[in-house]
């Protein structure tokens, strides 16, 4: 029994709960619905099936699912009796969930040495946005172009070549990876996310948001409970927002994208809050208080606020409720953190918008200004959050010289 990415023999008593596993699979990395379920269904026809284990326990993590700890145990009892390959996948991918730093090095000699694994490639790389700092571009591109020649026209590899090509400033080339994988698996919510970042990178709002009503009206309901179906709408109502149509884009924000509504985890949940609320007052200049919903999901990622993306979006929605006080718990939380240039970064952003929101527009400038291109990729995230915060600068720059 052979699994489709990696050619490896699976320790698994069942083809069934083998194809089941395979097609979870490929809901995971498409960011689909229905993985949870398939894997499930795996675990049940054979409940030794140590890579669904570990794959549930990948799902359970990304989605903040309660119990996930215990896909972990499970994972980790049942890898003892099965494949050197497969322990080293699940210790890997197990290691990436738990603990990035100390396992980034060795996940990079495993895909060295098993290139087809990923889900391994995937999560490394998306760790790297998130955590890799100023050359986490190259970084990603260099890891998805290194497994190229294994996984060829494997239309997951493809849409995360492409994006990773894209986010590189290499947009022809990214879109012409990614529209390849949308052909192959054209229902796929990781890819029409990918295309959309980059249609939002050229700024073609229109394009894009023609391109995401089509997707959503073929795939839509197929899709409704994927994970990243939020933030597939969360890029339509961005659209609908910067072709000035703003009434739609915060019905379309309140009905799949807010904290209570979207399908997305806890951390792009709060990108997607932040970045829209956020967005939307320095357009609009009308503050709102932020929801309960809103509330409760700044203290559910709360211990995180040392981290720069983190830190940029809980205080953007504080910002966008003129709630100096919530800006200044974020500054006083930050602050106690240990010294280092996370902490002097998310510092920085805390700062800048808690001058804008209090009118220091000179201050908040000077600030932003001073920040390098390596620091506003060390932000995390995508390009969509350096768009952010050169919006963020502009808008300071612009209420400074009217002054």
């Amino acid at each position: 029994m052979l699994e489709s990415r990696t050619g490896n023999t699976l320790t698994c008593q069942s083809a069934q709960a083998a194809d089941l596993y395979q097609d979870a699979i490929d809901l995971i990395l498409g960011s689909e619905s229905g993985a949870a379920e398939a894997l499930d269904r795996a675990l049940a026809l054979d409940e030794n099936f140590a890579l669904a284990a570990a794959a549930r326990y990948f799902v359970a993590q990304d989605v903040g699912e309660p119990g996930a700890e215990a896909y972990r145990e499970r994972a980790e009892l049942a890898v003892q009796n099965a494949t050197e390959w497969e322990r080293e996948h699940v210790e890997v991918l197990i290691g990436l969930i738990d603990n990035f730093q100390a396992t980034q090095a060795r996940a990079l000699d495993h895909i060295a040495t098993s290139p087809a694994d990923l889900l391994v490639v995937s999560k490394l790389a998306g760790n790297l946005f998130f955590y890799g700092g100023a050359t986490k571009l190259e970084t990603v591109l260099a890891i998805f172009e290194s497994v190229e020649a294994a996984l060829k026209d494997d239309w997951a590899l493809l849409a995360r070549l492409g994006f990773a090509a894209s986010e590189a400033g290499q947009r022809k080339r990214g879109r012409e990876l990614i529209e390849r994988a949308l052909a192959i698996r054209p229902q796929a919510l990781y890819s029409i996310h990918a295309l959309a970042h980059l249609l939002h990178d050229e700024g073609e709002a229109e394009e894009s948001a023609q391109l995401l009503h089509d997707w959503l009206a073929i795939h839509g309901a197929g899709a409704r409970e994927g994970q990243m179906y939020g933030h597939v709408q969360w890029h339509l109502a961005l659209s609908e927002w910067q072709m000035d149509e703003r009434d739609a884009a915060m019905q379309r924000y309140l009905r799949y994208c807010a904290p209570d509504t979207t399908t997305c985890g806890p951390v792009l949940t709060l990108a997607d809050c932040g970045g829209f609320l956020l967005r939307d007052y320095l357009k609009s200049g009308q503050a709102n208080p932020l929801q309960p919903d809103v509330v409760r999901h700044i203290e559910h990622v709360w211990s995180m606020i040392g981290h720069p993306f983190i830190a940029l979006h809980v205080a953007g929605l504080y910002a966008s409720a003129e709630d100096t006080a919530g800006l200044e718990r974020c500054r006083s939380a930050i602050a106690a953190k240990p010294a280092g240039a996370n902490r002097d970064l998310a510092l920085a952003l805390v700062s800048a918008l808690n001058d804008y929101v209090q009118a220091d527009y000179p201050r908040a400038t000077q600030t932003l200004s001073a920040l390098s291109e390596g620091a506003r990729i060390s932000i995390g995230g995508s390009n969509v959050e350096r768009i952010l915060v050169d919006l963020l600068e502009k808008r300071c720059q612009a209420a400074s010289a009217a002054q």
